[in-house]
């Protein structure tokens, strides 16, 4: 699908698909800025969480409205942001992952029954439907987490404390009354990665890009979302 397609589908809701892909290039700097966001991304744990605090930054400025969204590096600033968003992310991946796990070893242990049981085939049978139940609902756990957590995450950005995230209450209770939103910024985000994805395993350098423009794409999607929600800033006076 086309990105004009998409972007037509999206009219009337507030999210901008194209200039979440191309507001990087109005940056003079942005070569220099993606460029070690790529060099990041190559470096295990450590570049993943330098990069989630730098896609905070980019929603920050996206909510502001400031001229120029793409934030300049400050490793130790975006890398301690970064830490609070990825420990709070497995957090709320946690529910989803204990069942993941039971969805693999319910069917292990079935198998191991069955083999010292004559009901093999009955017990083969109930591993794949234990292994079917858990895997969607481990499916629908993730689902529901990552759209909370995004609840938190909006209200991280004015309360960049660990605790914004563990008080679950105004979590859920920000996602409940703009569901709408919510929900189409999980949607976009989710069908740009699984896109983005795509291209890089089809072209020779794609793969080695997916993280960056996922994080800055992202970033944007999210910006948006919480000028929709918290009702935007004042602009940022143009420099």
């Amino acid at each position: 699908m086309q990105i004009e397609t998409i972007s037509s589908l999206l009219e009337g809701n507030y999210v901008d698909f194209t200039k979440a892909l191309t507001y990087p290039f109005d940056d003079p700097d942005w070569l220099k800025k993606l460029g070690i966001g790529l060099l990041l991304s190559l470096v295990p744990v450590i570049g993943t969480i330098a990069l989630q605090g730098w896609q905070l930054e980019i929603v920050k400025r996206v909510r502001t409205n400031h001229p120029n969204p793409l934030p300049d590096w400050d490793f130790g600033s975006m890398f301690s942001k970064g830490l609070i968003l990825f420990l709070a992310w497995i957090v709320y991946l946690l529910p989803a992952m204990i069942l993941g796990c039971l969805a693999w070893l319910g069917p292990i242990v079935l198998a191991g029954a069955a083999a010292s049981s004559d009901n093999g085939g009955a017990a083969g049978g109930l591993a794949t439907v234990v292994m079917a139940c858990c895997g969607c609902l481990a499916f629908l756990l993730l689902l529901a987490g990552a759209i909370v957590y995004f609840g938190g995450y909006i209200r991280f950005v004015d309360r960049e404390e660990f605790g914004t995230f563990m008080q679950f209450s105004d979590n859920i209770a920000i996602v409940r009354d703009n569901i709408g939103d919510f929900a189409m910024a999980l949607v976009v985000i989710m069908v740009a990665a699984f896109a983005f994805g795509l291209i890089g395993s089809v072209v020779i350098v794609g793969g080695l890009l997916v993280t960056i423009f996922t994080t800055y794409f992202g970033g944007h999607i999210l910006g948006q979302l919480a000028a929709k929600v918290g009702g935007g800033r004042a602009a940022v006076p143009a420099v």
